[in-house]
């Protein structure tokens, strides 16, 4: 069996959004309640979202109420691009043979996609499945 390899998430915007939201209740409780909405938001993305890889595969799991599991072979991956900035976060876009999809709130994704484009190259030089690249 081979190790899953995990792809971290970023927690910056939910700690962003925590701080304004306590600064807004010193001004007004009301609003300082309700901008504890957007936190919540983000922090729960961050821990209902997963990605990771092995030798063969891309895995993407999402989903609060219902669970979404997507996994891609990396064999049919055509294409690997991503985005940083400069808080060290940032996303991965994987196009495969069928669709497109965006791995968001990537800590160090520049990194991340190195190692994923090795294994995506592994995976395409052996092939697996004989497909036509």
């Amino acid at each position: 069996m081979n190790n899953l390899y995990d792809i971290r998430i970023s927690k910056f915007w939910a700690i962003f959004w925590l701080v304004i939201s306590i600064f807004l209740a010193f001004g007004n409780i009301a609003v300082g309640v309700l901008s504890l909405i957007i936190p919540a938001y983000y922090y729960d993305l961050s821990k209902n979202c997963k990605y990771s890889y092995d030798d063969e595969k891309l895995i993407i799991q999402y989903g609060i109420f219902n669970k979404v599991q997507t996994v891609i072979p990396l064999y049919r991956i055509i294409n690997i691009t991503v985005q940083a900035n400069i808080f060290g976060f940032g996303y991965i876009k994987i196009s495969d043979k069928e669709r497109s999809l965006i791995l968001q709130y990537v800590v160090n994704p520049r990194s991340e996609m190195d190692k994923l484009t090795d294994k995506w190259n592994n995976a395409k030089t052996q092939n697996i499945r004989n497909e036509v690249i």
